[in-house]
């Protein structure tokens, strides 16, 4: 297979930008438009709102707690064979999930198959692209984690379709074609690495010690910890708006076609958003930290001021609100962790950072359904949800403070230019700075 080097020309980062838009487009745009059918499979099935909500909690959950392992993966066997793996397990999990009997069924087929084949391919299309770029990474990461706003522009309209034309069974069938489109982005995937990396099938010469000191390195950089709550914060309530806003609105007599357009409006101000705060964030020199913290600031006022809402039109605008908030949060994330660790401890990095949030997803909108149930009132759970969204932003202040009082740290190019991988292979770990740029 050939073997390209970081930032080696305009064709391979185009390809990459092109196949990370693909995986996320696939992934994360599947997994957020699983509200139009919430309503549909507790009908079908006559469940209650929390057990319903499991079946994106351990889909969306897995597609973060299975990061640590996909990291592994991608190191061991590269990007191409994980995301192209990944495709077709979401493949397999659609599929079965068409011949679903019980709703406990599609614990299994669309929870956790899906789960992990959405988490495979969700790694890949962040690592490539924060490995491949440098100088404009922040706009780099936001155009290519736009397919996911691209998927929530289309697939909600496509499901709302289908459910009409062939019912849900039928519609699963279709979301799999969807979703093993996957092989061909990942198929086009070069195998990226830094210039001071070695191969990734040169995996099997890290010996044990290196990789527990890189661990501890990324377990007790404080920064990076505080980082990680303010991350678990708001992914407990990440995917709380887009599981219960159409069961809002629903009751607030907003027709299902007008709550695709809530989604669709999402997704478009996800796209705009990235790509225009990216954009602004490489040029203007704008803080990371302080744009997230505002994001998540203002996404969780209009998230508790949601509840409060009656008209399609007010849904629609906290439609706009949501999709540029939770675009901010997603593509800083991988960008932020780069900053505080390096490109070296990147996957690792990361791959915490994942599991972190996957553990919050796991649990995050089944108690929402189950205070939903408890109280009988669903617009309680967008109160819940916007709380966390605002003490998210709180620890990630804190992260900007804890910052603003440690030693200066060296730029990340000097530290990357000088630990990276020794002479034989292994990691050189002891001489690894821990960085903050534009932090």
């Amino acid at each position: 297979m050939a073997k390209y080097s970081c930032r080696s020309n305009t064709w391979v980062n185009v390809v990459i930008v092109v196949s990370s838009f693909g995986l996320h487009f696939v992934s994360l745009g599947i997994v957020t438009s699983f509200g139009v059918m919430y309503s549909e499979l507790r009908d079908q099935f006559d469940s209650g709102a929390a057990e319903t909500s499991w079946i994106a909690s351990l889909s969306s959950g897995l597609l973060l707690v299975i990061g640590p392992v996909a990291g592994i993966l991608e190191k061991r066997f590269g990007c191409r064979l994980v995301a192209m793996s990944g495709s077709v397990l979401i493949g397999v999990g659609m599929v079965g999930s068409a011949f679903a009997p019980s709703l406990h069924w599609l614990y299994l087929t669309y929870g956790i198959i899906t789960g992990v084949g959405f988490g495979m391919c969700h790694l890949v299309a962040n690592v490539t692209v924060n490995l491949q770029f440098d100088r404009r990474r922040s706009i780099a990461i936001a155009i290519a984690s736009s397919g996911s706003g691209c998927g929530n522009i289309t697939i909600p309209w496509l499901t709302t379709m289908w459910l009409d034309m062939y019912g849900w069974r039928q519609t699963f069938l279709l979301l799999a074609g969807i979703g093993i489109q996957g092989v061909v982005c990942g198929a086009v995937l070069f195998n990226i690495h830094t210039e001071n990396e070695s191969h990734p099938n040169d995996v099997g010469k890290l010996t044990n010690s290196s990789l527990q000191t890189a661990v501890g390195k990324v377990l007790k950089t404080p920064s990076f910890l505080i980082f990680a709550v303010s991350g678990f914060c708001t992914a407990m309530a990440y995917f709380v708006p887009y599981v219960m806003v159409p069961e809002l609105a629903k009751t607030r007599d907003v027709s299902p076609t007008d709550t695709a357009l809530i989604f669709t409006v999402s997704g478009a101000s996800s796209i705009l958003g990235r790509v225009l705060i990216g954009l602004i964030i490489d040029i203007a020199q704008i803080n990371r930290i302080w744009t997230l913290t505002i994001a998540l600031l203002i996404g969780g006022i209009a998230t508790i001021g949601c509840a409060f809402v009656y008209d399609k039109w007010l849904f629609i605008a906290y439609g706009v609100i949501l999709g540029v908030f939770t675009g901010t949060f997603g593509f800083l994330q991988s960008v932020i962790t780069v900053d505080l660790l390096g490109t070296t401890l990147l996957g690792i990095g990361f791959g915490f950072l994942t599991l972190f949030h996957g553990i919050a997803v796991i649990i995050g909108p089944p108690i929402a359904g189950w205070i939903s149930d408890v109280t009988n009132d669903n617009t309680i759970p967008f109160v819940y949800a916007g709380c966390l969204f605002c003490l998210g932003s709180f620890f990630a202040c804190a992260v900007k403070i804890r910052l603003s009082y440690s030693v200066p740290k060296m730029d990340i190019r000097k530290s990357m230019d000088s630990s990276t991988y020794s002479d034989n292979g292994a990691f050189n770990y002891e001489d690894l700075n821990v960085i903050d740029t534009k932090l």
